[in-house]
Formats: structure tokens, C-alpha cells, sequence
């Protein structure tokens, strides 16, 4: 039985928010946590419902990454997901990841977070990670995506534009956020 699994990252197989987290590591806490203080209005009215999620996050992403070299943000990626991630992974997550890849079922990340930070420690598994897309022009990242925030519905379509469904017999998800819950629904036994 051909079997693919999904997987959310944040909450789910990594214990806390990979954004949060890398930006501490990327940016040193002292300057995250001033840029947080700044930026709390919009995090205040994404959590009332004023503004959506996707919104909040690029004035957060413009915020602490606006002009910011990337090939710098990819060693920075690389640098935090081969020295953070495997601390912070939930463990019963970690397991169910595992053992898909041990029974060679097709694994895939799908995450609201940006892959650049993921994707390094994801590839020793061989499994893709399905993100949102942050723009990048003359080597510099503009502070906006060049997808929509993939989260909620949007996971549902990005993996449907990345993986044809229908081959497969068996599809596994793991998700616990409100942005998983479209995800949530692929989910065939």
C-alpha cells in the first residue's frame, strides 16, 4: 500500500515556533525581543482576529529580515537547523517520523515557517518541506513572500500543487495548530 505522510513542523515535530526560534538564533535574543516589543500591535490584533496571520508574519519577516543578505539566511538556516533542531524535537513525533522513513512511505514537511531553516536537517531523511516562500532580489530578501503564508487552506494547496494525491492508497497527517486543520482532512486510512 503506497503510504505518503505529512507532517507540520511547528508544535508538531519540532516542540516550539522554528520562526521564533531561529530568529533568536539569527538575531541574538536582545535584538529579537526589542523587535517582538515593536511589533507587539500587530501580533496583539493578529491574536483578535484584526488582522490575519499571513499579514502579521510579513510585517514580522520585514521587520527582523528586510535587506537582509541571503546567503547569510542560508547559513544562518543551515548553522540553526544542524545545531537547534534536534534539541527541541518532540520525541512521539520524532518516532512516527522515523518510522515512515523506515518503511520508505513518502514523507514530506508541510509548514507556515520558511524551509531555509528546515530543509537542511530534513534532507538527511530525504524529505522535502513544503514552506512559505520569501522573496529574494539582488541577493537581498525584500521582507515578502512570493507565496501566500503556508497555512490553513493554503497547506492544503500547496501540497496538492507539489503531490498528486491519488496515488496514493494510505495518507498519514500530523498536525495540532489551527493552521493544520484543512491539512488535517487529507488524511485517508
Amino acid at each position: 500500500m503506497k503510504t505518503l505522510a505529512l507532517f507540520d513542523f511547528d508544535g508538531t515535530l519540532y516542540k516550539k515556533d522554528s520562526l521564533l526560534e531561529f530568529t533568536k538564533f539569527c538575531k541574538g535574543k536582545r535584538t529579537f525581543y526589542f523587535g517582538v516589543l515593536i511589533l507587539l500591535p500587530y501580533l496583539i490584533a493578529m491574536k483578535l482576529g484584526i488582522i490575519s496571520n499571513e499579514n502579521a508574519k510579513q510585517k514580522f519577516i520585514s521587520y527582523f529580515y528586510k535587506n537582509y543578505d541571503y546567503s547569510t539566511f542560508i547559513q544562518k538556516g543551515c548553522a540553526f537547523a544542524n545545531s537547534k533542531i534536534a534539541i527541541d524535537l518532540n520525541l512521539k513525533m520524532y518516532l512516527d517520523f522515523q518510522n515512515h522513513i523506515n518503511k520508505n512511505h513518502s514523507v514530506f514537511i508541510v509548514t507556515a515557517s520558511m524551509p531555509e531553516w528546515i530543509f537542511p536537517w530534513s534532507k538527511q531523511y530525504n524529505v522535502s518541506v513544503i514552506g512559505t516562500k520569501i522573496e529574494v532580489l539582488d541577493t537581498k530578501i525584500t521582507g515578502k513572500f512570493i507565496s501566500k503564508n503556508c497555512y490553513g487552506q493554503e497547506k492544503v494547496n500547496r501540497i496538492i500543487e507539489t503531490i498528486n494525491l491519488s496515488e496514493f492508497q494510505r495518507i498519514c497527517v500530523y498536525g495540532n495548530g489551527k493552521g493544520d486543520f484543512e491539512m488535517l482532512r487529507l488524511e485517508k486510512k
